[in-house]
């Protein structure tokens, strides 16, 4: 198969022709039809975090399977799959049971410590694995596993409800689809921030999908929201840039008695914090990581029932082989979503 593999730390990712993978008793083994280009597959492409080496990164999959290991009866040949990526999660331990296989100690992750979906083929545990509402495109049900993420950090980390006031931090695509998700399910307002140095196109995607749009390079992001609030302030604060001012920016917007939940890393050891503030404004602070398995059966049960943004997100679909144009286009803010067709 064809795959594209990052090497080893230091050393470029190339196209490479590696041996078929065959499905361990548990696992299944899947003809990946289309994948998405997340930013942790940039930050290990560009050994910003840590990975296996070598390494097929990509873990937002759709696809079909072509094989099945001798213990799976669950699942036939030629039902069209989307995928968590929480290999080696063991299910069984405290960690599991009560906050999910996301943050089990034994995970590794699919594209990041075992081998990925930037390849033809991959073998997957097949608990894993979920079947892809018909109406669903292979690229649009790469949106699948941002979308769990996103619905993890609003409705399972901090209870989004109906008519409450939203503000997201970034505009990249787990900011969009989170913006999606809380219009989607009934919030009164949605505000989504980005900076147009960083991509004017996804600014502009913002706006036509309806949401209120503010440039953090031109405005006066906390001035703005108030006013756009009528000086009380957000309900619910979505940080999903990992700026070092953006944590500061969600509780300096939020209203009293509001909550901020984390979805972006940063890649610092420390940002700043208004300390003070989020005292004397009762807020709460969630951090959320990952998606649960019950994230993955919100979304695919909205997915059925409910238009995903895919044409307004997907902005190019390229072959494996235009990988390099496609993280191109991601880098230069050109893109707002790039999948990928092995």
């Amino acid at each position: 198969m064809r795959a594209l593999v990052k090497p080893e730390p230091g050393a470029p990712p190339a196209i490479e022709e590696r041996p078929d993978p065959a499905p361990a008793a548990d696992e299944a083994l899947v003809a990946v039809r289309a994948v998405g280009v997340c930013g942790t597959d940039l930050h290990i492409l560009d050994d910003v975090y840590d990975h296996a080496s070598p390494l097929i990164p990509g873990h937002e999959f759709a696809g079909e399977i072509v094989g099945l290991g001798t213990g799976v009866a669950s699942w036939r040949l030629g039902e069209r799959v989307v995928g968590e990526l929480h290999v080696g999660a063991c299910r069984a331990c405290a960690i599991c049971r009560s906050a999910g296989p996301q943050i089990c100690p034994r995970k590794r992750a699919l594209g990041t410590w075992t081998d990925g979906a930037f390849a033809e083929l991959l073998t997957i545990p097949a608990w894993l694995l979920h079947r892809t509402p018909a109406q669903l495109s292979d690229p649009a049900a790469t949106l699948i596993e941002p979308l769990a993420c996103a619905w993890h950090g609003l409705f399972e980390r901090s209870h989004l409800d109906p008519g409450e006031r939203v503000l997201v931090l970034g505009h990249g695509p787990i900011g969009l689809l989170s913006a999606h998700l809380a219009a989607m399910e009934g919030a009164s307002q949605v505000i989504v921030v980005g900076r147009s140095r960083r991509g004017s196109s996804r600014l502009r995607c913002a706006r036509a999908l309806g949401f209120d749009v503010l440039d953090a390079d031109t405005q006066d992001v906390e001035r703005e929201v108030a006013e756009l609030t009528g000086g009380l302030g957000v309900d619910l604060a979505v940080e999903t840039a990992g700026g070092e001012r953006s944590l500061g920016h969600c509780v300096r917007c939020c209203r009293r008695g509001g909550r901020v939940v984390v979805l972006g890393l940063s890649g610092r050891p420390t940002v700043p914090f208004p300390w003070d503030r989020a005292v004397q404004y009762d807020l709460t602070l969630a951090f959320s990581f990952s998606s649960r398995p019950s994230s993955w059966e919100a979304v695919l049960d909205a997915a059925r029932t409910s238009a995903l943004p895919a044409d307004a997100l997907i902005t190019d679909v390229l072959g494996l082989s235009d990988w390099e144009r496609g993280l191109q286009a991601i880098r230069s803010g050109s893109a707002v979503k790039v999948v990928l067709r092995p």
